[in-house]
């Protein structure tokens, strides 16, 4: 898909900077990057991110030598000092139009701090600042707003007595605002991900030979390129590390729970989903692509697929026309299931616990109508949509249905359509996703889409 709007100057610009030879960046490179992102968000998103949610007073508290969700957002340097075990930053709304920045008990490599001093000086610098609400990180539904230890937080009250610890409130929506509300050079980061991702991707899967090929060789060759970019998998801890791997949707030959395996050789007729992120930078991405090998005697893929994967697109277009900034997760939701109804669309909506989206596609059966279900999480800074900040639109979200799409909002743009392949004689179900974003002109891409099912001979 053509990308289009403000985003085009500054990703190409990002391209042709390094001379469109995105495995060539250094370590100083990133570093400088990171550093920008740091400051631009410090001098245009803070502000806002405190004022709209009526925070005097930021305080996000460290443990040295445990790193902290924020740590590549905020900077500084708290590690390995056991005279001070816990640190503070501190964002002080003192009026004008910039926020003081401080870190008490750490240091600050960057120059991005207006005030260093000791823990230990806690209790006055907030007395002389006198907030009436402090937000620290304590949450119950945002993991990266909750990493104040028991411990840290027995100190943190302690220091700053009776009267400051009864104006404690959670930092949650600050850290959503600072989150979600990008500045142009995140953006340009994170397409620059995107690209790298997709680029192996899209050549991992034109690798595959049929009959000599394995699940686990693809994933362990992209996983090798990604690593020779000093690049890693976007939560390789929760997979044991192992790579991600492409699976089978359906297959011709094998039985499906043989295609489950590592070591699974890929045969014609398979039609292959891959889901993949990476870690860059502060960011994760997370999006998949589509493959189908071709049988003895064909040259393209087969009637029922190819009609799949049109309605497939067509629900992507109905959605990008419909998703606007400004409305709630829930009223998101909302308005794109009544404009996928409209157009003929059915609801098989998923709760993601049981077999309720399998059960509904199931019950659509042969008919010419195609299912639907949605799931448009948050991504950016972390790949998994249940543990990073922003809204998500998705019937089983619902703790996050009452946050609004605001402007410049990254997501996955991910939605699965079932829909019936007379050749296979089932109903199929195509995982759509890739990462987008939500400008004032709707949705748009940062990087080239999946337009077109992979086809492998």
């Amino acid at each position: 898909m053509k990308m289009k709007g403000v985003l085009i100057p500054f990703i190409v610009l990002i391209f042709l900077g390094f001379g469109f030879n995105v495995y060539g960046q250094k370590s100083k490179q990133r570093y400088e990057i990171l550093k920008l992102i740091r400051k631009e968000k410090f001098d245009l998103v803070l502000l806002g991110a405190m004022r709209d949610n009526h925070v005097d007073m930021w305080i996000h508290i460290v443990e040295s030598g445990k790193k902290d969700p924020l740590a590549l957002d905020l900077g500084g340097w708290f590690e390995y000092r056991a005279w001070e075990p816990i640190g503070y930053y501190i964002f002080t709304d003192r009026g004008g139009d910039r926020i003081e920045r401080a870190i008490l008990g750490g240091e600050d490599p960057d120059g991005l701090y207006d005030i260093i001093g000791s823990g230990n000086d806690l209790r006055e610098f907030v007395e002389e600042r006198d907030p009436k609400v402090i937000a620290v990180n304590i949450s119950n539904s945002l993991p990266i707003a909750n990493g104040l230890s028991h411990t840290a937080y027995l100190r943190l009250t302690k220091a700053l007595g009776k009267k400051y610890s009864s104006r404690l409130v959670s930092a949650e929506k600050v850290i959503t605002d600072f989150r979600v509300r990008r500045v142009q050079m995140e953006i340009i980061a994170f397409a620059n991900a995107c690209e790298i991702q997709r680029q192996i991707m899209e050549a991992g899967l034109k690798r595959i030979k049929p009959g000599v090929t394995s699940r686990e060789e693809i994933g362990w060759w992209a996983q090798d390129r990604l690593l020779a970019q000093g690049i890693c998998p976007s939560y390789e801890a929760a997979n044991l590390h192992l790579p991600y791997m492409p699976r089978v949707v359906h297959s011709e030959v094998s039985d499906l729970s043989e295609t489950r395996k590592p070591g699974y050789v890929f045969q014609r007729g398979d039609f292959i989903s891959w889901d993949m992120g990476i870690g860059y930078l502060n960011f994760g991405t997370d999006f998949k692509r589509n493959a189908y090998i071709l049988k003895e005697g064909e040259t393209d893929i087969p009637k029922g697929l190819k009609h799949a994967w049109e309605r497939t697109l067509k629900a992507r277009e109905i959605i990008r026309k419909t998703l606007k900034i400004g409305h709630t997760a829930g009223e998101s939701l909302k308005s794109v299931v009544q404009a996928l109804e409209a157009a003929g669309f059915v609801h098989t909506p998923s709760d993601d616990v049981s077999s309720q989206y399998h059960d509904l596609m199931k019950a659509l059966g042969n008919s010419d109508k195609s299912g639907f279900t949605i799931d448009f999480h948050a991504t950016g800074n972390i790949s998994v949509g249940d543990v990073t900040a922003g809204p998500s639109i998705a019937p089983w979200r619902k703790e996050r249905a009452h946050l609004v799409v605001q402007q410049n909002f990254i997501f996955a743009f991910e939605f699965e359509v079932n829909t019936w392949v007379p050749e296979w004689g089932k109903r199929v179900s195509i995982s759509y996703e890739d990462n987008a974003i939500v400008t004032e002109k709707g949705v748009e891409a940062l990087y080239p889409w999946h337009d077109s099912i992979i086809i492998i001979h």
